[in-house]
C-alpha cells in the first residue's frame, strides 16, 4: 500500500468515527459520477445544454472535469443575460438566445421569479402551491423557437469530428424538442432528459410515453435522478434520465 493510499485510509477512518463520510468526487453511484463517465465513455465533444437557464448545468460539467464544446440555449432574456455573464472567460462555452422545439416558431413562455420553473406550458395550481410559488408572480414573455435540425450544422461547423451529447430541461416540452431534431439525430450518441413522474405542468408528455418515443429514436434509458423532491413529502415529481443510442452499446 502506498503512502498516499495509506494516509487517504487513515482520513476516512478518523472521519467515519466524527460521522462524516469522505469519498471520490463525485461518488459512485451519483447522477455527477454517472453523466462524467458517460460522456468520457462515448468520448463526447460537444454538449448541447438545452434549457440552459443562467448556466448551472454547464458549471456543473466543468466542474465534473468535462473540458470540449458546450452550446446553451436559453429563450428568456433575462435568464440568457446572467448565462452570458457566466460563460464570458470560457472559450469553449457559447450560448444562443432561442429554444428549441419542433417548429421555427414564436411563442410565449410562462415565468416566474423563480426561473427554474420557466416553461411554455402551464403550472399547475397544486404544483405552485407544493413548490411555495406566488401566483401573482407569473408573466409572459414573447421567445423564439427553432428546430435544431435546422440550425446544428452551423454551431458545430469548424468543430473536428463532433460526438454530441444533448441536455434537455425544458419543464415540460423537451420530446418536441428532439422532434425538432429528427433530422440530425444520427449526430447524437446520447441524451439527458427531465421526465416527470408527477405531472407538474398541464399536458406534459408522461414518462411512460417520452420514454416510448426515445427507444422508437434508438435511445435506451441508463440511469435515473431524482430532481426537485419535496423535503416534506419526499416525493421527486421529476427524474433526471440519461440515454444511450443503441448502436453506442459495448
Amino acid at each position: 500500500m502506498t503512502l498516499q493510499k495509506t494516509a487517504r485510509e487513515g482520513i476516512k477512518l478518523y472521519a467515519q468515527k466524527m460521522g462524516i463520510a469522505v469519498d471520490f468526487y463525485p461518488p459512485p453511484g451519483s447522477y455527477a459520477r454517472q453523466l462524467r463517465e458517460l460522456l468520457t465513455k462515448m468520448e463526447i465533444n460537444v454538449v448541447l445544454d438545452v434549457g440552459a437557464f443562467i448556466g448551472n448545468y454547464a458549471t456543473l460539467l466543468r466542474e465534473s472535469g468535462y473540458k470540449g464544446h458546450i452550446i446553451s440555449f436559453e429563450p428568456v432574456p433575462d435568464s440568457y443575460d446572467k448565462l452570458h455573464a457566466r460563460m464570458h472567460h470560457d472559450p469553449l462555452w457559447s450560448g444562443q438566445p432561442f429554444g428549441l422545439s419542433d417548429e421555427n416558431r414564436e411563442a410565449q413562455i410562462n415565468t416566474f421569479s423563480r426561473g427554474d420553473f420557466n416553461s411554455l406550458l402551464h403550472l399547475r395550481t397544486d404544483a405552485e402551491a407544493a413548490y411555495a410559488l406566488d401566483p401573482a408572480d407569473h408573466h409572459q414573455t414573447t421567445i423564439q423557437l427553432r428546430r435544431l435540425d435546422s440550425v446544428l450544422m452551423e454551431l458545430i461547423q469548424g468543430i473536428q469530428s463532433p460526438r454530441i451529447f444533448m441536455k434537455i430541461d425544458t419543464q415540460g416540452h423537451d420530446v418536441s424538442v428532439v422532434k425538432g431534431a429528427t433530422g440530425v439525430l444520427n449526430h447524437i450518441l446520447g441524451l439527458q432528459s427531465e421526465l416527470p413522474a408527477v405531472q407538474l405542468y398541464d399536458g406534459m408528455t408522461s414518462m411512460p410515453t417520452a420514454l416510448e418515443f426515445y427507444a422508437s429514436c434508438g435511445f435506451v434509458p441508463i440511469g435515473f435522478h431524482p430532481v426537485n423532491t419535496l423535503r416534506n413529502t419526499q416525493i421527486s415529481p421529476e427524474f433526471d434520465v440519461l440515454f444511450n443510442r443503441l448502436e453506442t452499446q459495448h
